[in-house]
């Protein structure tokens, strides 16, 4: 059959394509449901907090979500900012921020926290997706910054025949009055002597008791005019009255593992972040590159960093490399006890890995864990603040934009880096 005009046109016309059939990438969830599972992972640490700390933990955080939910709503009711409507961006704000806190924290400085959060951390930058920091930062940080006297707090109840709480000793609820004890009745000593939570009896008339953060315990290492220690984990036999070690003053490590320790509720149980971290990372939440280089970092930094030990004739002995100078064994437990005693865990897999406040690429979110772990150790090691690793995680969020300028992703075809030679390259000359 001859070619007509009519079927040429109708053997090439173009087919109809229907948008909603169109090959398009489809996402496999929405972000409304990945802040909605962050938000369950998250509340595994808390609830063991919950668990040592009683039910002050537990109205601390409950006001804490609240707080946030509420201003956030009342922020949308007045702009109507459309990267403010959904709530569940809110609920996550509100459980990280609660994890940060310390269970006694007052009910008008969480409240304070989170409107510095939602306002100041979120709202101003123009909502989901916008902002530069880590909300739930910025408004743990504004409070220790504003209100720096709330590590120094007592307990409301307290009297004066009960230990008054300081930046060093923290209530702990003992073993048989947990998830209902009340920190107000804490011991009246301060555990000098701690040989493990479960083998400690509260005192007579109280529930709990006053142990020092192992944070504090571990800062004479490093900080200090005097060294309060001659050696990490066997005493000097060669100097007479020689001063203690280091590691024989600190909780068994698996008080630091199951949560048995002093700090803010969702920093202590470390088994707990783990396992939710984890679960993020399996579901393709958080880039394991991020906390891995974050951990990393700063076990690197506490293994070669120097610290001070009491030498003879009341001397200062610094030494370098600590993770070798008493045997691998005594350094390895060095070096994990400086991970676990603070806010690092923490750090790594909720706050460091925030989606907007993080670099986009997995060489940005490593040279971000890199830096962050190394500055977090830094901290905590050689400088006195309460937050040492939510302040890396902060100063690495100011950096995030220019991280993700200098590692862009590479285009298809090009070798990397190969941006930076296309500024040093001659104009082509005509032939």
């Amino acid at each position: 059959m001859p070619a007509t005009p009519e079927t040429t046109s109708r053997q090439y016309a173009q087919p109809v394509v229907n948008a909603a059939e169109a090959p398009l990438i489809r996402a496999p969830e929405k972000i409304q449901s990945v802040y909605t599972v962050t938000t369950i992972a998250a509340c595994l640490p808390m609830a063991a907090g919950w668990l040592y700390f009683g039910y002050h933990a537990i109205l601390v955080s409950l006001l804490s979500v609240a707080s946030c939910v509420a201003i956030e709503w009342g922020y949308f009711r007045v702009t109507h900012s459309p990267a403010l409507l959904g709530r569940a961006h809110a609920y996550l704000t509100g459980v990280l921020l609660a994890l940060t806190l310390p269970p006694f924290t007052p009910w008008y400085v969480v409240i304070l926290a989170a409107a510095f959060a939602i306002l100041v951390g979120k709202a101003v930058f123009g909502g989901v997706g916008h902002f530069l920091w880590q909300p739930a930062l910025v408004g743990r940080f504004a409070v220790a910054v504003i209100l720096p006297v709330l590590a120094q707090l007592t307990p409301a109840g307290s009297d004066q025949k009960q230990v008054t709480l300081t930046p060093t000793h923290w209530p702990v609820l003992s073993r048989d009055h947990l998830l209902l004890g009340d920190l107000d009745n804490v011991a009246q000593d301060r555990l000098v002597a701690y040989r493990g939570w479960r083998s400690r009896q509260a005192s007579p008339g109280t529930e709990g008791f006053a142990m020092q953060h192992p944070a504090e315990t571990l800062a004479p290492l490093s900080r200090g005019e005097e060294p309060a220690y001659s050696a990490l984990a066997h005493p000097r036999q060669d100097l007479p009255n020689s001063k203690p070690a280091a590691l024989t003053l600190l909780p068994p490590i698996g008080d630091l593992l199951f949560g048995a320790r002093p700090g803010g509720i969702g920093e202590t149980c470390a088994a707990m972040i783990l396992v939710a971290g984890i679960y993020l990372v399996y579901r393709n939440y958080v880039k394991w590159q991020l906390p891995l280089a974050f951990l990393a970092s700063a076990a690197v930094v506490a293994a070669v960093a120097p610290v001070q030990l009491a030498g003879p004739n009341q001397t200062v002995e610094w030494m370098w490399f600590p993770v070798f100078a008493e045997g691998l064994d005594v350094g390895f437990t060095y070096v994990c006890y400086q991970v676990l005693s603070g806010a690092l865990l923490l750090s790594a897999f909720f706050l460091a890995t925030e989606m907007t406040s993080s670099p986009v690429t997995t060489g940005g979110q490593v040279i971000f864990g890199v830096a962050g772990g190394w500055i977090a150790m830094g901290l905590q090691l050689y400088f006195e603040t309460a937050i040492p690793a939510y302040l890396a995680v902060l100063a690495m969020n100011t950096l995030t934009p220019t991280i993700d300028a200098i590692w862009l992703p590479r285009v298809f075809g090009q070798k990397h880096f190969e941006w930076l030679r296309i500024p040093f390259r001659g104009k082509p000359t005509k032939e």
